[in-house]
């Protein structure tokens, strides 16, 4: 048999424990794996080496999935983890206007309301009255057009 599709039964096993434990901190873990390694180092020095034998050990020791949920339960409730928050990326449409539009379009038609209604009250001042009218006199001398109305009668001449 060749080593390069032989299992490594100690590695793969070590590896299953680490994983489960990934909800434990780094320290925890670190320990526990360490207690692993020196229990099968010392099946190794009284013996074990063959697959079969360091099977056995690992058996005794429990499965990942055991050794991981008394490792959780001895931890008791575990403080969350922080976590950093992804990068913002591109600010999400918040399907709105910007504020600032809202205000400068609230600020130009209250300009023109305001201005508009000011205008108003300095007409409503003034009474309403209208402008004196001016009469149109035609110049001696000066033509006239045939088809002008008169305003003002012209002068007749005198004798």
């Amino acid at each position: 048999m060749s080593s390069i599709n032989k299992i490594d039964v100690v590695g793969e096993y070590l590896r299953e424990v680490d994983l489960r434990l990934s909800g434990l901190p780094l320290l925890q873990r670190h320990e526990l794996l360490a207690d692993l390694r020196a229990h099968i180092d010392t099946a190794r020095e009284q013996g074990a080496y063959t697959d079969s034998e360091m099977i056995e050990v690992l058996q005794r020791l429990g499965s990942p999935e055991a050794i991981a949920a008394a490792a959780y339960w001895e931890a008791g409730p575990q403080p969350p983890r922080f976590q950093p928050a992804p990068p913002p990326e591109s600010a999400p449409p918040s399907g709105g206007v910007p504020g600032w539009v809202i205000a400068t379009i609230a600020g130009v038609v209250a300009v023109f309301i305001i201005g508009g209604l000011i205008g108003f009250l300095a007409l409503a001042r003034v009474g309403g009255a209208p402008a004196p009218a001016t009469a149109v006199v035609d110049a001696p001398g000066a033509p006239h057009a045939p088809d002008a109305p008169d305003l003002v009668p012209a002068p007749r001449p005198t004798q």
